[in-house]
Parts: C-alpha cells; sequence; structure tokens
C-alpha cells in the first residue's frame, strides 16, 4: 500500500456485507461530508505512518492531508464517529482474516494464548470504572501487576518462519480463566481441524481434550504440570519442545502490540470506545498481514 488513494480504494473495493451494514454513512450528503470510507481511510492512513492514538493520527491528518481531506471533522467529531464503527471495524479484521487464511497453505499446527488489554494498572485499578460490562480487575503474571481491563484470547495457525494467523478471536473479561474462554471460542467459524493444538499448562483439561479430538481430531499438547520434587528429564524436554512450538504466538502478541498499542487502553473511557480501540487495532493488523504492509 504505497499511497493514500491506493488504501481509499482497498476500502472502498470491500463490498462484503457484513462491513457494509456497519457502515454509518455511505455517501456524502448534508449529514456526512466526511464519509465513513474517508474515516477508516484516513485512521488506517496514520496507523501506517506510526501514529498509534486518535489524536495523534487526527493531528498529522490534519497538517499534511488537509487537500485530501477538506471536510475533515473536529477532533471531538472524529472520535465520536470512530467510536460508532467499532463493528465496522470487527467487519473488516474478520473478513481480512479469513482472505489471509484463504491465501495460507494448510498448516496442522496450531497455537492458542492471550495477552491483557489494560485500561487502568496498579493502584488506579481497584477503582476503575471503565466498562464494567466487560471489564474487571485481576492480575497479570507476566509484568507481576494488577489491571482492569480485558483479555484478547487468539487461536492462530502456525507458519513455517512466519508470524501465525489468527482464524479465532474473542475477548473476555480480565479475570476469566484462559480454559474457559478457549473453550467459549466458536470454532465452528474457523479452519480448525485434523492438526496438532500448542497451547500451556493453563489450558490442560482432559474434557476439552477429548472434545478436540473427537469433534476437530485435533491434539492438545500442552507441557507436563511440574509435580513437587519432580525431576524427569525426558519429561521437562518434552515440555521445553512445547513452549519452542509455542513461542510464534507470543512473538506475534509482541508484534501486535509494537503495530498498534493494543494492550495500552489507558485513553479509553467507554464501552464504545474500548470496543474501537479493540478491533480497530485488529483490522489495522490483518490490513498489514494481507497486504504486507
Amino acid at each position: 500500500m504505497k499511497n493514500l488513494t491506493e488504501l481509499y480504494c482497498t476500502i472502498c473495493q470491500c463490498n462484503d456485507s457484513r462491513f457494509i451494514e456497519k457502515l454509518q454513512h455511505r455517501s456524502n450528503n448534508k449529514s456526512a461530508q466526511f464519509t465513513d470510507l474517508e474515516l477508516i481511510t484516513a485512521y488506517f492512513w496514520g496507523k501506517s505512518k506510526g501514529f498509534l492514538t486518535r489524536k495523534a493520527i487526527h493531528n498529522f491528518i490534519k497538517e499534511y492531508h488537509l487537500n485530501d481531506f477538506p471536510k475533515l471533522p473536529s477532533y471531538q467529531a472524529f472520535c465520536r464517529r470512530l467510536n460508532r464503527l467499532a463493528e465496522a471495524f470487527a467487519a473488516l479484521a474478520e473478513i481480512w482474516m479469513e482472505q489471509k487464511l484463504a491465501q495460507t497453505d494448510v498448516s496442522n499446527g496450531y497455537v492458542l494464548d492471550s495477552c491483557p488489554i489494560m485500561i487502568s494498572t496498579g493502584s488506579r485499578a481497584n477503582s476503575a470504572k471503565t466498562a464494567r460490562d466487560i471489564c474487571n480487575l485481576t492480575r497479570n503474571p507476566t509484568k507481576n501487576q494488577w489491571y482492569h481491563g480485558v483479555k484478547l484470547h487468539v487461536f492462530a495457525v502456525l507458519r513455517p518462519h512466519k508470524l501465525p494467523i489468527p482464524c479465532a478471536i474473542q475477548v473476555s473479561k480480565a479475570s476469566l480463566c484462559d480454559l474457559w474462554a478457549a473453550r467459549q471460542i466458536d470454532l465452528d467459524c474457523a479452519p480448525v481441524t485434523n492438526g496438532k493444538l500448542y497451547a500451556d499448562r493453563a489450558y490442560i483439561d482432559a474434557e476439552w481434550k477429548s472434545y478436540l479430538k473427537e469433534e476437530r481430531n485435533v491434539e492438545l499438547i500442552t507441557p507436563r504440570k511440574k509435580k513437587k520434587y519432580d525431576t524427569l528429564v525426558s519429561e521437562d524436554a518434552a515440555s521445553t519442545f512445547v513452549s519452542g512450538v509455542r513461542q510464534p504466538i507470543e512473538i506475534f502478541f509482541n508484534w501486535l502490540n509494537a503495530k498498534t498499542d493494543i494492550q495500552n487502553a489507558a485513553h479509553v473511557r467507554s464501552l464504545s470506545s474500548l470496543l474501537f480501540h479493540i478491533f480497530s487495532c485488529l483490522a489495522f493488523a490483518m490490513f498489514s498481514l494481507l497486504f504486507n504492509y
């Protein structure tokens, strides 16, 4: 995607009804001099230039591309309309994810993991009230800190020497057990069959393992649960192997956060703003993977 016009045309060419039906304004008129397609284009263009916040993107477009977007609304209207397009961004993420999967060679390897999306951290997390419908308080063991927010769960297809491609995504409350969230992921809409699923110890469950094998012909492979005073070297080697196979999903989350800053939702002040933050980041990530941007 080398220029702004090409980006705009790419978004306009997305004629999938899942996306079209979620747009608020489909043409220029008195109530929408700045169309939703222009709005999405401006947002993605700013993201592609490394601007991670809506304020930075709006300032960038206003300063350098006002000739391209002469009807650019005020910053407040810019944010308000983006929030209303959260479902449109979710549709774009799903559509582009499916297109990328269709381009990917069939793989029999899958990985599963989650990452935090944090609205408040530390002492501020205890009193946070933002988006309590889907957010709550929990501890992030990786960073050893408490946070108020949600978790992003990703079921992905492994690719040799490349980032894995998500095939199923779910957002849950931060405190929800990873296993319970994984069991709620709708795999009927994802090409998950006939292979091996590599996951960490949080996903060890005999019943779910049996379900995956019987319904999907997918073998769940996890590190062995260690017992006190356990020194079985062969089992430890197997666990190390699983951790190595799982490393691409950790690299994916690091790439996703570097590309979109998805884990940092400190600027979010409402449920609609949170949903926009999550789905716009996912849509831009899928756009980047699909078009090698």
